[in-house]
């Protein structure tokens, strides 16, 4: 008889930890605030500071394909 009240205790237990893990709600801080000037600089992409990549065509030495 022990042993079933000890073995009901431990899953009553486990039951309980796990349905507050899974259910359980984020912690809400309303609180919480951000505060200064952010430190990154927007980002200007004029016409003048962009410039078109250059491609050059690399050729494969493959073994397998001859």
């Amino acid at each position: 008889m022990l042993r079933f009240l000890f073995l009901a205790l431990i899953i009553y237990l486990a039951y309980r930890v796990i349905n507050a893990l899974v259910f359980s709600a984020p912690p809400k801080h309303e609180h919480d605030q951000v505060k200064g000037k952010p430190t990154n600089r927007p980002l200007d992409l004029s016409n003048l500071d962009v410039e078109d990549a250059k491609f050059q065509e690399i050729k494969e030495n493959n073994k397998d394909s001859q």
